[in-house]
């Protein structure tokens, strides 16, 4: 990381703006295009300066070297793609002699450049707007109020998830990448849910494409972390509401500033890393012009690119943007329906480019949370020697004890347009700390409306934008704010100055902030959750059911996946002609659809199989598997530490609660007949390893299906027959992939450590 050596920070800091927390609203501010259709872009739609620059492929599969067309103009290469898996791609600086166009013409007239193309902007797909399961309409619409001072829906106008959660609850490992604004990575009703890996010495939980440096993709904005919500809140754990999937692998990637905004070559990064990290599904809510570059990544990627289709309320027919309208198999783009099941007023459509509906008005789901910090700088009081301050403020002191003072401000009468500062003007030092971004942090309530700007400075002379933008706030309570601070620092001190301009309106407004400081992010102590509205919620809620799909039926393609969302969906009047199926999606039907008759699933290989109940008198012996080619490898079951495997005859019975292994030299579904006899069963289980199953037909976490062992397991571990692997193990009160919320999988074998001799027994006795 950077040094940070003592630096003197004559930091002016207030408020920032308040939307990025809160989610982005598109007819808030946004840029239109030459047509009037608005894009959500700036103008140019590009970043200046730079281009991305594709090499052509050699027949024996290297690319050509682009160094001296690069040479040739002063241009060098910024970041290589070829690092990510993409061979010849590059984002390349361009000398101040050359425009972005010019640029552009020049490389693709070269030889051995396949092309060349801007570094498009991106923007999420929002339209904004708090934790008990009945917020949740989209999963479970029963016609009754939702929301306050809202309208109730129509009963059945959702996804029908809680028939679709009697099918499964989790992905099974199944990787679900989150391309946006990055997520609040401890958020205590994502936190088990969120991908890890070790990089380097250092744990990651996934991607900031934003920066060059390795840091966590900690959410500036919000979007990205209701977005990853919507997919995979913990469900059943008593806290807020339950995602889609209530046990995903959520892989968050920031690709999006704390306005939603960002480039395409952040946005390929992203691209190109999720598909090397093996994400089965690929959620994108966001929308940017045509690209060849994410056109190339998308259509060579196997992932399931789940795409919102956007907020403008146009015919992407006729006014496309991407990825939504990229026509590959492995692209299904999304509109947003609401609580009346009727196509929400701002959500984009096109029958020949959208493909289904989803909800996607007044969407429940988590924001980033509050947390503890180590302070490098904190002054609860506002001194004077710590504080300037400019414009009518009133200062408030706490009143309970230990409650810090608060400043508020106060609108003059006239004229219509008041001025606040703050600045802050001492001296801070703060320390470098591997991995660890310092803040900005305050807390803030009101009711308000404004134009708040940050600036920094190096020399007190050049000013330049932190942050900046137009806000509307409305919180009745204290609600924790932040601003990283990881890409302004130098190596001489710098200051910043905050100017916040409130408008006046019709009524009184007014706004009031507090415990301004410095420091490190701490734990999670207040998680926040939040509604919003947005063709970006509707993807994500087709993102989880996808994670659940592939989790039931792994062998499924992406085009598969597609195929199941698609055929299963729900017809609505509301999105005839306007999507290609003129439905809105279906869980329930979605995952019922993937239940053939009763069988086992065996492939190449060994496999660790079980049955989960009581098998038909006749059918209930190792008799069944007489149709697997086993290429002479016999049935085994595990006896015990001591006598270890024993060989199976055709006559020996089959039983629930006990792992057996067969060998199968192709993909095969070895039938089943259960009884219909409720018959209850056990089994004693020793110290040490047993080979066992579980006791449902539908996935059901470890901790209940061992509910009975109490204290007495401690170790559960998986075989992956299609990779003939095992699985990571579940540990016990273990947390994140080692958390007992996994799922026991029916006709899945696992070893399981006992520590002490236990009683395991279906159900829960």
């Amino acid at each position: 990381m950077r040094k940070i050596l003592s630096k003197v920070i004559c930091l002016l800091v207030c408020l920032v703006g308040l939307s990025f927390l809160f989610g982005l609203a598109d007819d808030i501010k946004y840029f239109t295009n030459a047509t009037g259709i608005p894009n959500f872009l700036p103008d140019p739609p590009y970043v200046n300066g730079s281009i991305l620059v594709q090499a052509n492929t050699n027949p024996d599969g290297s690319v050509n070297s682009l160094s001296d067309i690069h040479a040739a103009i002063g241009a060098t290469i910024k970041r290589d793609y070829g690092t990510i898996g993409i061979s010849g791609l590059s984002l390349v600086t361009l000398p101040d002699t050359i425009s972005v166009p010019d640029a552009v013409r020049y490389y693709s007239e070269c030889p051995g450049v396949a092309y060349a193309e801007p570094d498009y902007y991106v923007s999420a797909h929002t339209t904004p707007d708090d934790p008990e399961f009945w917020r949740q309409w989209g999963l479970s619409n029963t016609g009754t109020p939702f929301k306050e001072n809202t309208s109730p829906g129509i009963s059945g106008a959702d996804i029908s998830a809680l028939s679709g959660w009697n099918e499964t609850t989790g992905t099974n490992g199944i990787i679900i990448a989150v391309l946006d604004t990055g997520a609040d990575i401890g958020h205590p009703d994502l936190a088990g849910n969120i991908w890890s890996m070790s990089q380097s010495g250092l744990v990651l939980h996934g991607l900031n494409a934003l920066e060059e440096i390795a840091v966590e993709p900690w959410d500036d904005d919000g979007h990205g972390t209701h977005c990853a919500g919507v997919i995979g809140m913990i469900g059943n754990n008593n806290l807020g509401g339950a995602g889609v999937a209530w046990n995903a692998t959520i892989m968050p990637i920031k690709v999006l500033d704390y306005k939603g905004h960002g480039r395409l070559s952040d946005l390929a990064f992203g691209m190109a890393y999720a598909t090397l990290y093996n994400a089965s599904i690929i959620s994108c809510s966001f929308g940017t012009p045509y690209s060849r570059t994410m056109e190339d990544i998308i259509r060579k990627s196997p992932a399931l690119f789940v795409c919102s289709a956007g907020n403008y309320g146009g015919d992407l027919n006729m006014f496309p943007q991407y990825p939504a309208c990229y026509n590959f198999s492995n692209v299904i783009a999304v509109a947003a329906t609401d609580p009346q099941d009727e196509l929400s007023w701002f959500s984009n459509f096109g029958n020949r480019t959208v493909h289904v509906g989803a909800p996607g008005t007044d969407i429940y789901s988590t924001i980033p949370s509050g947390y503890s910090y180590t302070s490098f700088f904190e002054d609860p009081t506002f001194a004077k020697e710590n504080f300037t301050l400019t414009g009518n403020w009133t200062r408030i002191p706490g009143t309970m004890p230990g409650e810090p003072v608060s400043l508020q401000a106060v609108l003059s009468d006239y004229p219509d347009i008041s001025t606040f500062v703050i600045e802050m003007n001492t001296s801070v030092d703060i320390p470098s700390e591997e991995n660890k971004i310092p803040h900005l942090i305050w807390e803030v309530k009101g009711d308000f409306f404004g134009y708040q700007i940050i600036e920094y400075s190096n020399d007190i002379v050049n000013w330049t934008s932190l942050w900046d933008f137009d806000t509307e706030f409305h919180e009745d309570h204290w609600r924790q704010l932040f601003i990283p601070l990881n890409s302004v620092y130098t190596e001489s001190g710098f200051r910043t100055r905050y100017t916040y301009i409130l408008f006046k309106r019709d009524v009184t407004s007014d706004f009031s902030i507090r415990n301004i400081r410095i420091g490190y992010r701490g734990e999670a102590i207040k998680p926040e959750y939040q509604y919003m509205s947005g063709t970006s919620m509707a993807a994500p809620m087709v993102s989880g059911m996808a994670g659940l799909i592939k989790g039931k039926k792994p062998d499924l393609t992406a085009e598969g996946v597609k195929q199941v969302i698609m055929d299963t969906a729900d017809p609505l009047p509301s999105l005839q002609d306007k999507t290609i199926t003129g439905a809105r999606v279906n869980l329930s039907a979605a995952l019922k659809s993937l239940k053939k008759s009763d069988g086992i699933p065996l492939y190449p290989g060994w496999n660790h199989v079980s049955i989960p109940r009581r098998l038909n008198p006749g059918y209930d012996t190792a008799q069944i598997f007489a149709g697997v080619n086993s290429s002479g490898h016999s049935v085994l079951v595990y006896v015990n530490n001591t006598t270890g495997y024993r060989t199976l005859s055709m006559n020996d019975p089959v039983v629930p609660l006990q792992g057996y292994w067969i060998y199968s030299t192709n993909t095969i579904t070895v039938p089943v007949r259960f009884t219909d006899q409720i018959i209850p069963f056990s089994r004693e289980i020793p110290v040490g390893w047993s080979s066992i199953g579980g006791w449902m037909e539908k996935d059901l976490s470890a901790k209940e299906t061992f509910h009975t062992l109490m204290n007495a397991w401690s170790y559960a571990t998986g075989y992956d027959a299609v990779v003939q692997q095992y699985e990571e193990p579940i540990i016990r009160g273990g947390t994140g992939h080692q958390s007992d919320e996994r799922p026991i999988r029916p006709y899945h074998g696992y070893w399981l450590y006992c520590s002490q001799n236990g009683t395991y027994q279906a159900g829960f006795g």
